[in-house]
This record gives structure tokens, sequence and C-alpha cells, in this order.
């Protein structure tokens, strides 16, 4: 295993470790995990979890719910397994490695609620591909596209389940056309700027497996103030 380090989350209630060196979770595995609507025995899964911290957070928040995280990388999956031991959350989340597109119902007992998921979101011929093949398969459509994504979303989503996802403001048409393809239709949108004077950075999207027409829109997320300081939403997020 790679060398790591050690971080946390909420005040340190949550520790994580993360490879020094090659992917290290962003801001939007946070806001995504925080943003969730998780219910009461929601049945979850995170889709190219990484280092684990969405499947983390997500059950650091929501005793009552069972996470399956799902990553391709061996390395990856072996770093989310161990952050999962040292959180003591062995019981209710299981790390998968394997291919995202290769999942079925029967590895998690059945369809799910939930299934969210911050994916490689630049195209495979677009941008400059990163030396390191964690950040490249984390950031560039190398081993799964969008499509993909959200076909095996549907497949292990239950009738009226969810999607949720995190996703560049500049791809909204690509996402929305590609969840309607797949019969999950847009009902929630929050838009995510990293100043209030900033272009969209981020659209984070739920969509409903055979949803009826008509989405909502949120008031905008803000993450920082003009001089550079959290703002009060952002604070509430990250557990300030």
């Amino acid at each position: 295993m790679t060398e790591l380090t050690k971080d946390s989350l909420f005040g340190g209630r949550l520790k994580i470790k993360q490879s020094r060196s090659g992917y290290r979770f962003s801001m939007d595995a946070v806001v995504i995990a925080k943003y969730a609507d998780i219910k009461i025995d929601d049945r979850v899964i995170d889709m190219g979890t990484g280092c684990g911290v969405i499947s983390l957070i997500l059950a650091h928040l929501h005793p009552d719910i069972t996470v399956y995280g799902v990553e391709i990388l061996k390395n990856q999956a072996e770093i989310a397994a161990l952050n999962v031991r040292d959180n003591n959350l062995e019981k209710r989340v299981t790390i998968l490695n394997q291919d995202i597109k290769t999942l079925s119902p029967h590895q998690t007992s059945g369809t799910v609620d939930v299934v969210i998921c911050n994916p490689p979101h630049i195209e495979k011929a677009c941008g400059r591909i990163n030396f390191s093949d964690q950040l490249a398969v984390s950031r560039h459509e190398i081993k799964i596209t969008l499509d993909e994504v959200i076909k095996a979303a549907k497949k292990m989503l239950c009738r009226s389940g969810r999607l949720i996802m995190v996703y560049p403001a500049e791809r909204l048409v690509d996402l929305i056309d590609r969840m309607r393809s797949c019969d999950i239709e847009p009902k929630k949108m929050t838009v995510l700027y990293t100043k209030s004077d900033a272009d969209a950075k981020r659209i984070l999207m739920e969509g409903v497996k055979g949803g009826r027409p008509g989405i909502k829109i949120n008031k905008p997320l803000i993450i920082h103030n003009a001089d550079g300081t959290y703002t009060a939403s952002a604070q509430r997020i990250f557990g300030y």
C-alpha cells in the first residue's frame, strides 16, 4: 500500500486515511454526502468510492443505513476497507473492489434505494491525462463514461430509487440528457459556486427512477466569502 496521510472530518469524529501522492478526496465528496437526502433504513451504493470518504460520511451521519462502496482500483479499495475498519463501520459499510459496470443486485441483496456518485467527468479525448493512474481514472472517463455510470445506477436502483450526483456545471445538459435516456428523471438541483461573483462550478443533482417530469431548483450553494473564508452554509457542511 502507498504512503498514507491521516486526515479527519467533523472535529475528528471521522478519521480518513488517503494516499499522500495519488488520488485525494475533494470538497465535492463532502458536499454531496451532506447534500444527499438519506432516509432511515436506506440501502445506498457509493459508486467510485475511492478511499471511501462518501460511504464513511453517510454511515457516520445516518446510523440506520447500509452502504456499499464500489471501487475499481485495488489500492483505493484497500484504503477504503482500512478506513471502514478504523472507524468501526464494518457492520454497515461494505467495500467491493470491482468495475461498476459489472455490478449486480445479487451482490447487494437486491436493488437499493439510493445510488450516489462523484464520477469521472472529463471526457476521455479532452484535457491532459495525469501521469498518476489514480488521478487519471478519478478525473477522466477512462474506465467508465457518464452514460455507463447512469446505466449501472438504473440497474441497481429499485423503482422510485434515487440517483444523486455531483457534476461539472458545464456538462449539465449531458447529465440531464443521459439521466432521462435511462428513465431517471431529474427532480432536484443545486448549483454550487466557489464565490458569489464566480461562474457556477458544480451541479448537485438528484433524479428518481421512473419519476414524473418536474424539477425543483434549490437556493445556490456558495462556498467562500469574498475574503476567502467559508460561508455560513459551507461551515455547516464541513462541520465547523
